[in-house]
């Protein structure tokens, strides 16, 4: 009646009924009444569809409706069939469609393909997750063009630092350099220290002199075989730790002289240590009660 019957033809409410019906009791009909018919609740069918395990119909009911999502995501999660929704993507070119693609190729761990996907879509809001499979993948170019990306759509401490991390991994220690002196919300501290505990001091090198924190500038640099400047920040730091980090590693490197150095600023600050001790323990061991005494 809806097919042949002219007033019924432009019922919404008909022809998706119809259909409905069709998907319930009659499969073999669906694809022709989606391909016939028009004006019909195309999600829908679309859902009912694939509830039915009707996937081929449902794809073609969101597709005609321009339901580009719902209609890719039939490719990639019931027909799992990545290459048509490679070709359906190319076919439409929407940002969102190439999106759900991207994130399928990620969970396939086809890292280098989703993040040229990501990118292509200007998608940046799955970047913890792209971090994660990035870095177990150990795709750091990938993740720098993606993460330069993502930076531009928003400002995040995570972003930045993993920025950094991952010039740090392909050695590019200059973009860490004029990255640092551009506008950036990274967490310098912690990117340093997760640095210098992967045993990439260079970079660690770069982060802790620019924050600047002399007393791990001056560890990192023994580890790097350069003492004299790991004295020179140890004199900035001024502290007993980091004056007996560095003479130890200097002992250890044949380093004599510059051990001498460290050891006499040991003394010193154990000197100045031992003095305090001795005000505190004079003002509040003998000079209180005296005081005291004295009122009474």
């Amino acid at each position: 009646m809806v097919l042949q019957n002219y007033a019924f033809r432009g019922n919404f409410e008909l022809k998706t009924l119809l259909i409905l019906s069709a998907i319930k009791a009659d499969h073999l009909r669906v694809m022709g009444y989606i391909n016939r018919l028009d004006n019909f609740d195309g999600q829908a069918v679309g859902k009912a569809a694939v509830k039915a395990h009707l996937y081929e119909e449902a794809f073609a009911s969101f597709k005609k409706f321009n339901l580009n999502v719902e209609a890719v995501n039939v490719l990639l999660d019931n027909l799992q069939n990545i290459d048509r929704a490679m070709e359906f993507a190319f076919r439409v070119e929407e940002d969102s469609v190439w999106s759900q693609v991207a994130k399928a190729k990620l969970r396939k761990g086809l890292v280098s393909d989703a993040i040229d996907l990501f990118i292509r879509a200007n998608d940046g809001t799955h970047y913890l997750e792209v971090i994660k499979v990035a870095e177990d993948a150990n795709k750091y170019h990938d993740l720098v063009k993606y993460l330069l990306m993502v930076r531009k759509k928003t400002k995040k401490p995570k972003v930045d630092s993993e920025l950094i991390y991952a010039y740090a991994k392909i050695g590019q220690l200059g973009e860490i350099e004029k990255f640092l002196l551009m506008p950036n919300v990274s967490n310098l501290p912690n990117v340093g220290d997760r640095l210098y505990d992967e045993a990439l001091y260079e970079a660690a090198k770069i982060i802790f002199a620019f924050i600047p924190d002399w007393a791990k500038l001056a560890v990192t640099l023994t580890k790097l075989q350069q003492f004299q400047d790991a004295v020179d920040a140890a004199r900035k730091a001024n502290s007993l730790k980091t004056w007996k980090d560095v003479c130890f590693a200097c002992i250890d490197a044949g380093e004599s002289s510059l051990a001498q150095i460290c050891g006499l600023n040991v003394i010193v600050q154990v000197t100045l240590f031992l003095g305090y001790i001795y005000i505190y323990f004079f003002s509040t061991v003998i000079l209180s009660p005296c005081l005291e005494f004295s009122i009474y």
